[in-house]
């Protein structure tokens, strides 16, 4: 039994690994795969085919979507209306009208009852029914209420929500970590600590605390990263530092004129 297991482990192993060198090719409207010396390992018969993910690959055939393994066996027959990359052991499939999750044996995770959905990130995927989001987790299971009108996935544990037109950051608990009071989306670059803010028309830059590191006051504000920002008040342009102290003064006509200093 404990040989059976291994056997199979590598197996899956090298399956995984084949599938990594493979890539879609088109050959007279059909699709199939090459790997990296260009030579094909899976013929094209299909009418549209996606990269490999977790080793598998959604393909198309006859407007039907199913999925293939890196030999070209297929492993989820073509009845789905629509599909996304397999992520976390899980493809998100569409069947009449609705979006369900089927694991790679082709058996129902969650009911067909999503009007949208997504690719799992960071071990949740956001999924909308009723005209709400909320998130799953790869056993199916709803753990953040579907309630907001909108949605980011996650990034570094937080996730971007909408609720009556405002934006906030929730964390994977579903616990609000920034106030939904933004006007505008509240979204934090790679490894970035710090974001522009928005309220009513006014700037600054927040944390991912919600903490206002320069104060939401301005006409604008612009710069990428965690550190000086170039900022507008009363028409003119300056220079704030990333704790909100003032770096140039704001006088300045234009932003191009700000751009120019060196300081």
């Amino acid at each position: 039994m404990k040989n059976l297991i291994t056997a199979v482990f590598v197996l899956a192993s090298f399956l995984t690994v084949n599938a990594q060198n493979l890539r879609p090719f088109q050959e007279n409207g059909k699709y199939g795969f090459m790997d990296r010396d260009k030579t094909v390992v899976i013929q094209p018969i299909y009418d549209h085919a996606s990269d490999f993910r977790e080793g598998y690959a959604r393909v198309e055939k006859n407007t039907k979507v199913g999925y293939i393994d890196a030999t070209g066996k297929v492993i989820i027959d073509f009845k789905y209306d629509g599909g996304y990359g397999v992520s976390n052991g899980l493809a998100a499939v569409e069947l009449n009208g609705k979006w369900g999750f089927i694991n790679l044996k082709g058996e129902s995770v969650t009911s067909f009852k999503y009007e949208q959905t997504d690719s799992f990130v960071e071990g949740l995927v956001k999924v909308k029914a009723n005209g709400k989001w909320g998130f799953m987790d790869v056993r199916g299971k709803e753990v953040i209420a579907l309630q907001y009108d909108d949605t980011y996935s996650f990034n570094e544990g937080l996730a971007t929500v909408q609720l009556n037109g405002k934006w906030g950051c929730i964390d994977k608990t579903g616990t609000l970590v920034i106030p939904i009071k933004y006007s505008q989306s509240i979204l934090f670059g790679e490894k970035e600590n710090s974001t522009r803010a928005e309220i009513n028309g006014k700037f600054g830059v927040i944390d991912k605390t919600g903490k206002e590191t320069i104060p939401i006051k301005y006409e604008d504000v612009q710069g990428y990263g965690d550190g000086n920002k170039f900022v507008q008040l009363k028409g003119k342009w300056g220079v704030v530092s990333s704790s909100g102290e003032i770096v140039v003064p704001i006088t300045y006509k234009t932003l191009r004129e700000v751009y120019d200093l060196d300081y």
